[in-house]
């Protein structure tokens, strides 16, 4: 059975029961597990780890110690997320992992209103949860409600309002609009200057930022039928400097090598031969195209 979209029990309990003994007392600044945590998970995704539960065990931990650090609670949900993003589509526990992300990015909005970069990360958990649950009349809210974040920072999250609409039909109106948000977030940062804007750059968190978002665009025009201009865009993808240390160029090198056979497949009327985005479930990189170091 497949799904849209992203420790045993006994011994969590065992490695919490300490910490949620203690009193609970408010912290001055977040406690020193919550920091191992950090660290922690990110050396595991930006590490690709194989293993993408491994940090939930500190993450947890660094909860029980202060369940109101927004912090802890938005790695906890990213991690369910990249968990079900990129896990095996045929284990219902994708499922579980997309109920968790929802509660924890839910819970790090609440406790963190002014992070808006929350919406790009918990409405495409929240509609693949009204998938599943056969709630469709909740897609026109949340995808409003993405909207209405992408209006206030439409550079950071073009990528949702891309990533939702790519497998809808090239002409149609979600498309476009995905379309549209990326080509105008890639004209923002070639006006911004450099660094101006974190969403426009390599850092070490997202160290090939830069490389996966514009390969992603050419995929969007490649659907859209300029074979032409992806070929400029991957072109230039392999000039970036970052590129010989991106493990994902394979792909750019496939695209150009197949352009003209793979612009047919997504011209012809059988969206099943369509050839995988970068970005797409299929490709199992969605979050590694660009957080992998």
């Amino acid at each position: 059975m497949r799904y849209t979209v992203i420790a045993c029990l006994a011994v969590a309990l065992l490695v919490l029961i300490p910490v949620l003994a203690q009193p609970a007392a408010p912290a001055p600044s977040r406690a020193p597990v919550a920091m191992m945590a950090e660290k922690g998970f990110f050396e595991a995704f930006n590490g690709g780890a194989a293993d993408r539960g491994a940090p939930l065990r500190l993450l947890m931990a660094a909860w029980a110690t202060d369940p109101n650090d927004a912090r802890t609670n938005l790695l906890l949900g990213l991690n369910h997320l990249w968990m079900a993003a990129e896990g095996d589509r045929n284990d219902p526990r994708v499922i579980e992992n997309l109920l968790l992300s929802e509660h924890f990015l839910a819970r790090a909005e609440r406790l963190n209103p002014a992070d808006r970069r929350i919406p790009s990360w918990l409405v495409p958990v929240r509609l693949s949860l009204a998938g599943l649950e056969r709630q469709p009349e909740k897609r026109e809210e949340l995808v409003q409600g993405l909207l209405a974040a992408y209006a206030e920072d439409p550079v950071f999250h073009s990528f949702s309002v891309a990533l939702l609409s790519f497998g809808e039909p090239r002409g149609s109106e979600g498309f476009a609009r995905g379309l549209e948000a990326l080509r105008q977030a890639e004209g923002d940062c070639q006006q911004k200057e450099e660094g101006a804007d974190m969403s426009c750059q390599n850092t070490p968190h997202w160290p090939h930022n830069r490389e996966a978002f514009v390969t992603f665009r050419a995929d969007y025009e490649l659907k859209a039928g300029h074979p032409e201009k992806a070929r400029e865009i991957l072109e230039h993808v392999r000039q970036m400097p970052s590129y010989p240390g991106w493990s994902f160029r394979s792909g750019v090198e496939d695209r150009l090598q197949n352009l003209e056979a793979y612009a047919k497949l997504y011209a012809n009327d059988d969206p099943k031969d369509d050839p995988p985005s970068l970005m797409s479930m299929e490709s199992r990189a969605a979050c590694q195209s660009c957080h992998r170091g």
